[in-house]
C-alpha cells in the first residue's frame, strides 16, 4: 500500500481497489475487475489485526479501520491457502482462482500487434513491389509475423513477442526509407 509515515498518510484499501479498477479501465488488460478475488490485511502485528478476503465489489463496501493495510491480489490459490484464509480471517466470498479469468499479457499483445503489423506491411508493400532488393525484407517481416503467431500457439510467449517486435522493426525501417511516419 502507498503510505508516508512522516506525513501520516496511508492509502485506504477502498481507494487502492478503486484505483486498480480505474487503471484497468484505461489499460484494458482484463486483469482486474469487480469480481476479482482480493485479500486486505490490516494492522498485521497489532492486537487488532484483521484479514478480510472476497471479491473487490464486496471489499469496497467494508470499513478497514486504522492503517496500515496491505492489499493482495492472489493468482492461483493452493487449497491450504484457501483454508487458511477461512480459518485466520474473514472470507466475505469463497476464495477462487483469479488466474482462470486472466489472459496472459503476451497473448493480448500478440492479438493487438499482429493486425497492426500486417496492416503496416500491406501499406508499405506497394512502394516496394518492383524493387527486388526489398522483397527479402518484406518476406522476412511476414515470416516474423507468422512465427509470432506460431510461437504463441506453442506456449513460447517471450519468443512470440520478440518475433512480432522484429517484424514491426522491419516494417518501420521500410516506412522510414520511404519517408512515411513509422508509427501510423
Amino acid at each position: 500500500m502507498e503510505f508516508n509515515q512522516d506525513k501520516d498518510f496511508f492509502l485506504d484499501p477502498k481507494d487502492a481497489l478503486n484505483g486498480l479498477l480505474e487503471t484497468e479501465k484505461g489499460q484494458r488488460r482484463k486483469v482486474i475487475s469487480s469480481s476479482t478475488f482480493a485479500i486486505v490485511a490490516s494492522r498485521i502485528g497489532f492486537k487488532d489485526q484483521e484479514i478480510v478476503s472476497g471479491k473487490i465489489s464486496s471489499l469496497k463496501k467494508r470499513d478497514f479501520g486504522k492503517p496500515p493495510h496491505t492489499v493482495i491480489i492472489p493468482g492461483r490459490l493452493h487449497f491450504t491457502e484457501s483454508d487458511a484464509l477461512k480459518v485466520l480471517g474473514e472470507c466475505i466470498d469463497e476464495p477462487f482462482d483469479n488466474a482462470t479469468k486472466t489472459r496472459k499479457i503476451s497473448a493480448q499483445m500478440i492479438e493487438k500487434y499482429v493486425p497492426m503489423v500486417r496492416e503496416a506491411l500491406e501499406e508499405v508493400e506497394p512502394y516496394y513491389k518492383d524493387q527486388k532488393e526489398y522483397q527479402v525484407i518484406l518476406e522476412n517481416a511476414e515470416l516474423y509475423v507468422r512465427d509470432a503467431e506460431k510461437f504463441l500457439e506453442d506456449g513460447q510467449d517471450e519468443v512470440a513477442i520478440l518475433s512480432i517486435g522484429y517484424a514491426d522493426g522491419l516494417v518501420d525501417a521500410l516506412r522510414l526509407a520511404k519517408g512515411l511516419d513509422p508509427k501510423m
